[in-house]
């Protein structure tokens, strides 16, 4: 299983929450096909990316009490 190591930069929080705030906008259907897009493109190491894995997982969370995207130790972000 392939896996990113997220260190946090300056700004990332507000990426972060403008990705949450979009999201929310999602029904079911586009929030689960926003996850098997991720996890067709596969974990390619881009920073851009752990933000958005980590916006797209909260809000799963929040819906559906579960997520496909793990995060260890608050650092290491995983595709289930």
């Amino acid at each position: 299983m392939i896996a990113h190591i997220h260190i946090q930069r300056k700004g990332d929080d507000q990426i972060i929450l403008d990705y949450i705030k979009s999201f929310k906008t999602y029904d079911d259907a586009k929030l689960i096909e926003a996850f098997e897009a991720q996890k067709k493109c596969g974990i390619t190491g881009v920073h851009q990316q752990a933000l958005y894995l980590i916006a797209l997982r909260t809000v799963m969370m929040e819906r559906f009490n579960d997520s496909p995207i793990t995060i260890e130790d608050n650092c290491v972000i995983r595709l289930k």
